[in-house]
């Protein structure tokens, strides 16, 4: 029977691909051809030049309409953002149904400013003033997206309509890889697993010249006071990313079979934050290769959405997981089923592997589908709600459609006391 595989949106026919029903190898080792893979997060956009500002300092309010056209959402960029107190800036849609407030020098204090996306093509800038004397800000340049982050209804096997498509390299290797019919559903199809999809979010952030999605998690620390955020390194690995950093919680469909996204509430949505610790995606002499980074949020969003706390057990091979996910920036999803049928459950197929540039056997392989914008995601045992993995690549293994993520054994080593790992 012909299968057919979607990778991150780009259907590429396969002849009898073993899909995400092969059985682990002998041991739960993967084939010994191991794949050189090369992720990047999904890019949402790019970040383009953009001239205006304030009065500095300024008299009274401020408005602009910023407009990119074309684009699936406008991300604001403000520098030597500095109001008087009591004054604060909006950055909403035309029609008020997207509004975010800022005061002061920004969430993250230092006048430098991404603000939330706002869908669409254009973005309304509002200074609300009554005396002015604040130095106010500029707007060098702007996130123009080229995905939408708006939900669009995609039909079983086809081509997710806003996803980019990825080359498939030789032998495997793609960033992120979905077999046969689709195995994921809406995070809200499993009310049971409520307390472990809390603490995942959506990630949204500037690069270079573009704008990326990723996946993240909270997870859990001494410190129940501040708020640590676990991703990939490939991901985030400098503290400017960490500044553009928009993370939202709580994104996900109102239930399991509706189109409607829950709409933005206080507390659903943090800008920025610190990076803490970044450990690289491959191994460079005695360092790198597990691919993570912490970043402590603003606030304590803990004591809201919770945390997942990691465990330095092994799992054991065929061991049932949830891999709770952000696939394509889209709203929450599981990957819980790994054949046509929805009938398998996703598993671990592989321990102690050592996939090419990661460090020697810190990584599992698993059958369980994902697509761009799923790195960072946890991979979580189904028996105990304890993270195994953090997920970091697809198809690690001759077309085995297996994915691969950093063991979270190794990750609590190296992160030592910054983390709370069970045993």
């Amino acid at each position: 029977m012909n299968r057919k595989m979607l990778v991150a949106g780009s259907l590429l026919a396969l002849t009898g691909c073993a899909g995400n029903v092969d059985a682990p190898g002998a041991g739960g080792a993967d084939d010994p051809e191991e794949l050189e893979t090369a992720p990047g997060p999904l890019r949402a956009g790019d970040v383009i030049a953009y001239a205006a500002e304030t009065s500095h300092p300024y008299a009274g309010g401020w408005k602009q309409a910023i407009t990119s056209p074309g684009a699936t959402f406008v991300r604001v960029h403000f520098n030597d953002f500095s109001l008087a107190k009591g004054d604060y800036v909006t950055v909403s849609s035309p029609d008020g149904a997207q509004s975010f407030r800022y005061e002061d020098r920004g969430p993250n204090g230092d006048g430098d400013v991404w603000a939330f996306a706002i869908d669409g093509e254009t973005a309304i800038v509002e200074l609300h003033s009554s005396t002015g004397g604040g130095h106010g800000f500029s707007i060098p340049d702007i996130g123009h997206g080229t995905l939408a982050l708006a939900p669009v209804p995609v039909t079983s096997g086809e081509a997710t309509p806003h996803s980019v498509s990825l080359e498939r390299r030789p032998g495997g290797g793609t960033p992120d890889v979905v077999c046969a019919t689709e195995g994921r559903e809406a995070i809200m199809c499993h009310p049971e697993l409520d307390l472990q999809q809390r603490p995942v979010a959506r990630l949204l952030f500037a690069r270079g010249t573009g704008m990326y999605l990723c996946t993240g998690w909270l997870i859990a620390t001494k410190d129940k006071e501040r708020t640590t955020l676990i991703t990939n390194n490939h991901c985030i690995s400098t503290q400017d990313e960490t500044n553009s950093l928009e993370t939202r919680f709580g994104y996900q469909r109102t239930a399991c079979e509706s189109s409607t996204v829950a709409a933005v509430a206080a507390g659903e949505g943090l800008m920025g934050g610190s990076l803490l610790k970044t450990n690289s995606r491959t191994r460079s002499r005695s360092r790198g290769g597990l691919d993570y980074t912490l970043i402590r949020l603003p606030g304590n969003p803990q004591t809201t959405w919770g945390v997942l706390t990691p465990t330095t057990k092994a799992p054991s091979v065929g061991r049932p997981i949830n891999f709770i996910q952000h696939p394509g920036g889209r709203p929450k999803e599981i990957g819980f089923w790994r054949d046509d049928a929805h009938t398998l459950r996703c598993q671990i197929d592989a321990l102690d592997q050592t996939y090419s540039g990661t460090l020697s056997g810190s990584q599992i392989g698993y059958s369980c589908d994902s697509e761009g914008g799923s790195s960072g995601s946890p991979i979580i045992d189904a028996g105990t709600g304890l993270v195994v993995g953090l997920h970091h690549l697809a198809d690690v293994a001759w077309f085995s459609c297996r994915n691969g993520g950093t063991e979270m054994s190794a990750i609590c080593a190296d992160a030592g006391a910054l983390l709370d790992c069970s045993p």
